[in-house]
């Protein structure tokens, strides 16, 4: 006798359980539909229209820029006036002294040595210059990296009408944590495929809507990017210093067998309490600017359309 003619049918197995076999039976109908999901192989809409849509605000968070590259930049500062006020400088003389004996096939000794220097303070004061006109700035190129952008929101932006074509979503699961159905005993369904000339909405809305992941813009240049004669009325600072370095002068005494150069390096650090530029007129001239690796977080707030209408909706292995 085959094996599966040995067990015992569904019949017997529920007769021999100590329960009702209507509670059972009832028991086993609810215990598959809560368990039950809508499995559907693919939706698709050929087209559709989305009408007088409206975004209430759309957030852009802090935008994080890789880099910021501006190459070939060209200023011209016109018919402006200056005004240095606080004025102190110190003039710094570095000495060095550089000796050499030379006494032929008996032997050559020589060396540098520091010996010291000396401060000159001077406090000029103000200083006013009363012309700089056609001032000529030439810039190559300027780096600025990781720069972080306050990015404002976007109100009350108005987009119209909105078509649609092509829309398919695939492998669709509803609803995700299972069906369940009261009063009602559904078997397995299989529907292969079903077509819909056209669905209508009257409104459509969405509260919010924010992806995961930030929204990464691969970058952005502007080209021959020229900025027009501008007046400005002023110009002011906040207090500064600076240090330049001038060329040694060196004093040579030759004695033959003894040579000795004494050299002397002036610096000059200046400190200045503030400076102000007035009446400037600047224009100037931008080869590129060149914006790399955008990222910023982005997120959707009332999203609304008065209608939204979807034609040739088609729906493919429906299984229940």
């Amino acid at each position: 006798m085959a094996i599966k003619d040995r067990l015992p049918s569904t019949d017997a197995l529920l007769d021999s359980l100590p329960l009702p076999r209507d509670f059972l039976t009832r028991l086993g109908v609810l215990a598959g539909h809560t368990t039950r999901q809508i499995s559907i192989e693919s939706v698709g809409v050929t087209g559709g229209n989305l009408s007088d849509v409206e975004i209430n605000k759309v957030n852009l968070g802090n935008a994080s820029i890789g880099t910021i590259t501006i190459e070939n930049t060209e200023a011209t500062l016109k018919q402006s006036s200056a005004f240095l006020s606080g004025v102190k400088s110190i003039v710094e003389l570095s000495f060095k002294l550089k000796w050499e004996i030379n006494l032929g096939w008996i032997g050559h000794w020589g060396d540098t040595n520091d010996i010291g220097s000396m401060d000159i303070p001077v406090d000029l004061g103000n200083i006013d210059i009363p012309s700089l006109d056609n001032i000529d700035l030439s810039i190559p190129t300027v780096n600025i990296p990781a720069v972080v952008a306050n990015m404002a929101p976007i109100n009350n932006l108005k987009l119209g009408n909105f078509s649609l074509s092509g829309a398919d979503i695939e492998k669709l699961t509803l609803p995700s944590a299972g069906l369940s159905l009261t009063g009602l005993g559904v078997g397995d369904v299989t529907v292969s495929s079903l077509a819909v000339p056209g669905v209508n909405s009257k409104a459509l809305t969405v509260a919010q809507a924010k992806p995961e992941l930030n929204v990464v813009l691969p970058g952005a240049t502007v080209n021959n990017l020229s900025i027009p004669e501008t007046s400005i009325p002023s110009i002011a600072s906040s207090p500064f210093s600076t240090r330049a370095i001038a060329s040694d002068k060196s004093l040579t005494v030759n004695l033959g067998l003894l040579k000795i150069t004494l050299s002397v390096t002036p610096t000059v650090f200046l400190n200045v309490a503030a400076m102000t530029i007035k009446d400037a007129k600047l224009s100037a001239s931008l080869g590129s600017v060149k914006i790399k690796d955008i990222s910023l977080p982005v997120s959707v707030h009332g999203l609304s359309a008065t209608a939204f209408e979807a034609n040739g909706l088609s729906v493919n292995q429906i299984k229940f």
